[in-house]
């Protein structure tokens, strides 16, 4: 594969460059490592919150050392190791959060929310799921019981439908939410489940936010992304070479320019040495 003069690879986390234990491989890290020694970039873009993306994961991927970047939220938070700063930071309005605590509150069973922050999972009530996460990643847990208990920045906010969904409850869903296209976008991960997302930011948008923080455009710069699931459609549509891991959607495979491995094989970590490095 012929290279152009930059190389910046985007890569999801759970699923795909993460083995199904949640944990980083030996392998995988050495070739990270590699990468930055070609001068290179490999970029975690992850849904995962600030606190474990920076803290936690990019720390094991030795990414603090390396002077790497790395991406929380699926792209509100973008952070440069080297320099130390924020490339950017956002968060939803106070006005928009109201909005969707009022529409949702008390309708449990038809919708569960989780308000997710830097370091902390605001809930309605207990979840398996949203207690799963909260645990994986490190972050407090807190189940509400009014608005005034958000007392954190939210970056990003989840809502899960019924099980099985009908079309007349997805297409309520979407009424019910129609007021807040101005400042947040609807993105489907599942079925029954979608994010509420700052409007332009995913993981698409951080290539280019990353493309223009480094000076580097199209014409030199040769990008990668891998991924597994739904929320790296975008990330898929703004790279020029999209692997997908064996064990993702089909509809991402199909989509894909190549497929590697499943993420239990090191697939993001043997692509990039048979055809990176």
């Amino acid at each position: 594969m012929k290279l152009k003069e930059n190389v910046l690879i985007f890569s999801d986390l759970d699923g795909t460059a993460l083995a199904s234990d949640h944990k980083f491989s030996e392998y995988t890290k050495d070739i990270v490592k590699k990468v930055y020694e070609k001068n290179y970039y490999f970029i975690p873009v992850t849904a995962r919150c600030t606190m474990d993306t920076f803290e936690q994961q990019s720390i094991y991927l030795g990414l603090d050392k390396l002077n790497g970047l790395a991406a929380a939220n699926n792209g509100t938070h973008i952070y440069d190791f080297k320099e130390n700063k924020w490339i950017k930071k956002e968060y939803i309005s106070e006005e928009k959060l109201r909005e969707v605590f009022e529409t949702t509150f008390g309708k449990i069973g038809k919708y569960k929310v989780h308000f997710i922050g830097d370091d902390i999972y605001y809930v309605y009530g207990e979840g398996e799921n949203s207690r799963y996460w909260s645990d994986i990643m490190g972050t407090d847990y807190k189940v509400i019981e009014n608005f005034e208990e958000i007392t954190k920045k939210i970056n990003h906010i989840t809502i899960i439908l019924e099980k099985n969904p009908s079309q007349e409850s997805v297409e309520e869903f979407y009424k019910d939410f129609s007021g807040i296209s101005n400042e947040l976008d609807i993105i489907k991960y599942t079925d029954r489940v979608y994010e509420l997302a700052i409007k332009g930011i995913h993981k698409g948008s951080v290539v280019k936010e990353v493309l223009n923080y480094l000076g580097l455009d199209e014409s030199n710069t040769t990008t990668f992304g891998f991924g597994d699931s739904f929320n790296d459609f975008e990330l898929a549509a703004q790279v020029e070479n999209f692997v997908a891991v064996e064990n993702g959607l089909k509809e991402l495979k199909e989509k894909a320019t190549f497929v590697t491995k499943s993420n239990d094989e090191n697939g993001v970590a043997d692509f990039i040495e048979k055809n990176i490095l």
